[in-house]
């Protein structure tokens, strides 16, 4: 029987099941990814992140990721994915220091353990990246990408609103066909000085996730498309855990801190890997 070592970690709630893929060739198919992440039968997550040292040939600070939701399907990004990444990459000299830059599926990505628990990653950002979208909800909507597709809805009370059904109909909404699109709730009233609640239903969850780091990224950029000055934002998931968002002037990126924890490790060989 092979045994799988791994990682279960959480960034604001958002939990991944990480996986060293530096020395192995295991094959991993929607089914297992699905029965891995499973709560009741499985490790139980969020997702299913892999990972291979020297992502760029001959750069040592650099690794791999590839990012699987729960339900076995790929995306590009996962921001509190990355984050967690960062950390199991520098506690297990997967990089050499705390600085290590990330290949993704939407381009590199640079990142900073800060400490132990708590990592500052780059998100993808144009200041022309969001737009208003009509049709689609009675509330305020905008829609557009940081790696992976987002709409950001603004409600009457973000604690009161009904995330998983009206997320599921923006989400499935022929205006985000083919692939859909993740979803996330902000208050209509808002003091940016403040923290800024957010709630986000997730594609490929399909449902209501503690945080979401490139939703808060998303709400970030709508928040500084409406206003333009705006160079830091502090958002309250619904894990509790505050995700900050700044803004460095490049126009390229944007900057997402926050927390990234292991809750514990093993090795399994319950599951058929190839």
């Amino acid at each position: 029987m092979s045994y799988m070592r791994f990682s279960k970690m959480h960034g604001a709630g958002n939990d991944f099941i990480l996986v060293d893929q530096t020395h192995s060739e295991r094959k991993f198919t929607p089914e297992t990814i699905q029965q891995l992440c499973d709560r009741h039968k499985g490790i139980g997550a969020d997702g299913l992140i892999l990972l291979s040292k020297n992502g760029i040939p001959g750069q040592e600070n650099s690794v791999y990721m590839e990012f699987f939701n729960c339900d076995g399907s790929r995306a590009d990004l996962c921001g509190n994915g990355l984050r967690c990444a960062a950390a199991f990459a520098y506690q297990r000299c997967l990089a050499p220091g705390p600085d290590i830059v990330f290949v993704t599926g939407c381009g590199t990505l640079r990142t900073k353990v800060l400490a132990p628990d708590r990592v500052r990653i780059e998100l993808p950002y144009s200041e022309s990246g969001f737009h208003a979208v009509e049709g689609v909800t009675e509330y305020p909507l905008y829609a557009g990408i940081v790696g992976v597709p987002h709409a950001v809805a603004f409600v009457p009370d973000v604690d009161a609103v009904d995330v998983d059904t009206i997320g599921a109909a923006i989400r499935h909404h022929s205006v985000f066909h083919p692939d859909g699109t993740n979803v996330d709730f902000l208050p209509e009233k808002y003091d940016l000085s403040a923290l800024v609640p957010i709630r986000t239903f997730e594609r490929g969850v399909e449902g209501e996730t503690f945080a979401c780091g490139t939703g808060s990224g998303s709400a970030a950029a709508v928040l500084r498309m409406l206003n333009p000055d705006l160079k830091k934002v502090s958002l309250l998931t619904r894990s509790g855990d505050i995700l900050d968002v700044e803004f460095p002037g490049t126009g390229e990126f944007m900057y997402l801190t926050g927390p990234a924890k292991e809750a514990f490790h093993g090795a399994t060989g319950a599951f058929d890997l190839e």
